[in-house]
């Protein structure tokens, strides 16, 4: 008889392979559900969506044209920097290439085991296996996402002039939140963004006109980003309570509904909080057996260190919170009335934003529903605000506007050139392995890596596999034929594994044998005079600079609050810096 330990698992296996196929079943339940309900009830004309887009058609000027011209240059330059020198180099890009780049699907990623469930992240590379295994290939579909998600938010802002759609979608675009996702493959917040956009859409044209389309395209987004992070259960509870609330509290004065009344007027919420209720039920079935949160708990940092890291680099969530807690302070206390939508998407915004603090965790895009929302309704706050314009208003709106632009820019231009010069000097070195490797002798040469940890060499490991090296702990065959790869290193490895849940191997080492080549990658925390001990113990083959980085150095240090890996702890000496350097071999070190 199978014990219970291996039924839960075989009901885990089968729980992740089928997943997709029971997502879509509530797809499609939620699609009849709609029906069902419009079929019964009417819920509106698509007329009224005409005629109001309609009137707020306006004349375009040389302004506007010239802004657009403008934007569409600059999404040029964006989506050129999203191609410009990628590879599948970069953290966390093992997951396609143990995958997808492998022609093998990526299975939804459900780990109670970790404490993770959300399964329909980088589902969209499975379509890509059969048809492209290029970084541009798949770019080219992040870059797709990109032009469509732009499209969406010019309708979102259609009550705006042109020349303020084209400024409130390019500050969105040099978020660091919104860039990071759209410069890489594996970060969920990019598809979150997307679907939330389709939301955000939806449930204005809902308000308009009440139609069963909408209200379907409100739930079925909801379903789609639901499933990308777990904290968005938390944005889509709170935004739905908070327009019952504010659906409900004016009729407290109006007299008596009755229950099959009160539905009718708020299908939307309840549907939303069913939706959610759903994704709950399904979350809690797979992690109450394990109740293990150890990625979270990985990553937790001191709530001080995280509130410093994020009031340098994400002024918008915090102008967010500043100004919802004076809009419900007025409402409470003046009775000065909420916006259903706005309002209540910034409670759902500000709910994902305590979400992430509770949970201690910090990274640059994390934060990406947050600001994305946040930039939306203080763009609709200031459109209300300078509908009587005067010159203090319109001096303090363009002073927060410019600060928050060029703070975004300078903190993404930091994370853009961390990301490029680490692929750069990884692919640099790859090239430096094969020529290398062309005049090695012997079935296997050792790199000595006395810095690195074990999951960035995890992640090497990944990439020079992909890169058709053979290397100690492979899985699957190399394309390669030359000497094998021996990863060593100064750090601990539990089993020899660089990590627990991939099969490379790794080696400690307190020194590098004879004849092995010593690497000091970009991202290692080694000190000045450490590397420059290692020049003159050993022969330096390679030395891959960052002349910006050193002649900048103050500047990116100021700004190192947004950087991938030392966000809390400060730049380290060798900075986006690689170095290989080669130990004398045993019969020269003997002769000396």
């Amino acid at each position: 008889m199978p014990s219970l330990h291996q039924s839960i698992l075989h009901s885990y296996s089968l729980l992740i392979s089928h997943f997709l196929w029971l997502w879509l079943c509530v797809f499609i339940l939620i699609v009849v559900a709609v029906w069902l309900w419009s079929f019964s009830r009417s819920l509106g004309s698509r007329a009224v969506v005409k005629e109001t887009v309609a009137e707020q058609a306006v004349q375009q000027d040389f302004a506007d044209r010239v802004s657009a011209f403008s934007f569409a240059v600059f999404v040029m330059g964006y989506i050129y920097l999203i191609f410009y020198r990628e590879d599948f180099s970069y953290y966390d890009d093992d997951l396609l290439i143990e995958s997808s780049l492998q022609g093998k699907r990526f299975l939804p990623p459900i780990w109670p085991a970790v404490g993770r469930f959300y399964p329909l992240a980088d589902q969209e590379f499975n379509l890509l296996r059969s048809v492209t295994r290029s970084p541009f290939g798949y770019h080219a579909l992040v870059v797709v996402q990109l032009i469509v998600l732009s499209a969406l938010i010019f309708l979102i802002l259609r009550e705006f002039r042109l020349r303020y759609r084209c400024l409130i979608a390019a500050a969105a675009m040099v978020a660091p939140s919104f860039l990071i996702p759209f410069m890489g493959f594996v970060y969920p917040e990019r598809n979150v963004l997307f679907g939330l956009a389709i939301l955000i859409l939806c449930l204005q044209r809902y308000s308009q006109c009440h139609s069963s389309v909408y209200l379907a395209g409100c739930l079925l987004a909801t379903h789609f980003i639901l499933y990308y992070k777990e904290t968005v259960v938390l944005f889509i509870v709170v935004f739905a309570l908070s327009c019952l609330f504010l659906q409900l509290y004016p009729s407290q004065t109006a007299g008596k509904q009755t229950w099959r009344e009160l539905i009718s007027q708020n299908i939307l919420p309840l549907g939303l909080l069913a939706v959610a209720g759903i994704y709950s039920v399904l979350f809690l079935v797979v992690m109450l057996p394990y109740r293990h949160f150890s990625y979270v708990s990985g990553l937790r940092e001191p709530i001080g260190s995280i509130m410093i890291a994020y009031l340098h680099f994400d002024w918008l969530a915090f102008l967010l919170l500043a100004a919802v807690i004076v809009r419900v302070s007025r409402f409470f206390l003046a009775g000065v009335p909420l916006d259903h939508l706005w309002d209540s998407l910034a409670l759902g915004a500000v709910a994902y934003f305590f979400g992430i603090l509770g949970l201690r965790i910090n990274s640059g895009y994390y934060m990406a529903p947050v600001d994305f929302v946040a930039l939306l309704y203080l763009a609709h706050l200031a459109r209300i605000w300078l509908q009587s314009p005067t010159k203090a208003r319109r001096i303090v709106t363009a002073a927060v506007v410019i600060s928050i632009v060029l703070q975004n820019v300078a903190y993404s231009s930091f994370r853009v050139v961390e990301r490029k010069r680490i692929i750069a000097a990884k692919s640099q070195f790859a090239d430096f392995l094969k020529k290398y490797l062309e005049s090695a002798q012997g079935d296997s040469l050792e790199l000595f890596f006395p810095n690195s940890t074990g999951y960035n060499l995890m992640d090497l490991a990944s990439y020079l596999t992909y890169r058709g090296f053979r290397l100690e702990g492979q899985s699957t065959p190399s394309s390669g034929d030359g000497p094998k790869l021996i990863f060593t290193g100064g750090a601990t490895f539990e089993d020899n594994k660089c990590v627990g849940y991939r099969e490379y191997s790794c080696f400690h080492a307190e020194r590098a044998s004879p004849g092995a080549l010593v690497v000091v990658l970009p991202d290692d925390p080694i000190p000045a005079d450490e590397l420059r001990s290692l020049g003159q113990s050993s022969t330096q083959l390679l030395a891959v600079e960052c002349t910006m980085c050193s002649a900048r150095r103050r500047w990116f240090e100021a700004l190192h609050t947004i950087s991938a890996e030392y966000s809390l702890t400060g730049l380290p000496d060798h900075w986006l810096q690689l170095h290989v350097f080669r130990v004398a071999p045993a019969t020269i070190q003997q002769r000396n």
